[in-house]
């Protein structure tokens, strides 16, 4: 498609889409993020990236640097606060914060796993707050059976999961579980608004879960590899299902000849040369995300439409996690990357 092109004419985002561009003025520049992570310490980073705003604001609820997740997790809430205050179709911003409340679902289901789930959930780390949901709801439901405030949508899940435990599902399938669940409920909502740029966005960000997926079954090394597979490869992507299925049993890179006439091939390429290397897939989440984004980019020039939106959120959703990245290795006192 061309990056000018609009196919829907939707005028009701013209004044969304001006809204967007100012915001875009605030998103950090690479020299911002140079000045935050070419620091002594925690507290330099710190005190630098509350010189920018909207973090100015959103890290006065930190108490002192080290409580800066706090501060990240309230500048991700008041972005979706921000955004559902003015977009004609806050539904579609939900779309993208519901992925918090899987992380929730997955930390909790990791603690329930271990008997550790505290009664106060305040108390649990790592748990996100700017979901759609509390998650004091979540932790009920999980811990106690309390489904009273929960969504149908949710409840479903964690009946499901709570079977499977008693079969013996470990936390990190739990994992695979809830994304390949999260994803496919991303892809088919984004499908019901017949846009182009929408469903197309769907795809590759099923591809990219797939690709994942399929190396992550691949390292486990698992006499159910087949089963595996045909449970966590999701249908809707560019990437056709049944041609990764087909792939079990066989080496590592098989996936190269399927895929030799998609840009993922050379992603795929480092992914596994870095495992030889080092036994890690550390770039392969920012290699794929590179991909989407390049995808969302026509956001920049398009005079009105969705696009802009969305690019702006998956911006946004990166810049907070690249500063969590920094952040967490200054606290841990070794450098990031």
């Amino acid at each position: 498609m061309d990056y000018l092109q609009i196919t829907t004419k939707d005028n009701r985002y013209v004044y969304t889409t001006g809204r967007i561009r100012g915001l875009e003025k605030y998103l950090l520049k690479s020299a911002d993020f140079a000045r935050i992570k070419e620091t002594k310490d925690l507290r330099e980073s710190f005190q630098n990236l509350h010189r920018f705003y909207p973090y100015s604001e959103s890290m006065k609820v930190c108490t002192h640097p080290e409580d800066f997740e706090k501060g990240l997790e309230e500048e991700w809430k008041k972005t979706y606060l921000e955004l559902i205050s003015f977009v004609p179709e806050p539904d579609l911003v939900k779309l993208f914060w519901l992925e918090q409340d899987f992380h929730n679902m997955k930390v909790l289901f990791k603690l329930h796993l271990q008997k550790k789930v505290p009664e106060e959930i305040d108390k649990v780390e790592h748990l996100s707050t700017s979901g759609t949901l509390n998650p004091d709801i979540l932790s009920r439901a999980i811990t106690k059976g309390d489904f009273f405030s929960l969504p149908s949508f949710f409840k479903d899940i964690i009946n499901q999961i709570m079977d499977t435990i008693e079969k013996g599902i470990s936390a990190k399938e739990i994992d695979v579980f809830l994304d390949k669940v999260y994803f496919q409920k991303f892809s088919l909502e984004l499908e019901k608004y017949k846009d182009d740029f929408l469903i197309e966005l769907g795809k590759k960000i099923i591809d990219s879960l797939n690709i994942k997926n399929f190396l992550r079954v691949k390292l486990w090394k698992r006499e159910d590899e087949k089963k595996l597979l045909e449970d966590f490869i999701i249908d809707g992507g560019n990437i056709e299902k049944e041609i990764m299925i087909q792939l079990a049993g066989e080496p590592l890179d098989s996936l190269v000849g399927a895929i030799k006439r998609t840009e993922y091939v050379p992603v795929f390429q480092k992914a596994l040369e870095e495992w030889k290397q080092s036994r890690s897939l550390f770039s392969l989440d920012k290699s794929l995300e590179e991909i989407v984004l390049a995808f969302t980019h026509k956001g920049f020039y398009i005079t009105f439409g969705r696009e802009p939106l969305v690019n702006y959120i998956l911006l946004k959703k990166k810049e907070i996690r690249d500063l969590r990245f920094i952040l967490r290795a200054k606290k841990a006192g070794i450098s990031s990357w």
